[in-house]
């Protein structure tokens, strides 16, 4: 089984998306901002990001989810060459 990781690099890569990707992409981001601060990352922590930055967060859940497709578990950022998924 392959994820689809959405990978955003240019401004231009980001207004090609949906907004349901783009959402994804924003978790990504608050996730990574979060982590390398040292700060709680998980879940709840990206809603009250997403929040703050008056952005409409989804549930905690579904951020959960895209965590996950993106690779973003038990404290890893991303998913790795070496790895096949």
């Amino acid at each position: 089984m392959k994820n689809k990781i959405i990978e955003v690099h240019t401004v231009e890569d980001f207004d090609c998306l949906t907004e349901r990707k783009q959402m994804i992409a924003y978790i990504t981001n608050f996730r990574l901002f979060l982590y390398h601060r040292e700060l709680p990352c998980g879940p709840k922590a990206i809603q009250k990001k997403l929040r703050k930055e008056n952005l409409n967060p989804p549930s905690i859940s579904t951020i959960a989810r895209a965590l996950k497709t993106q690779g973003f578990t038990h404290k890893r950022t991303g998913y790795y060459e070496e790895e096949n998924y």
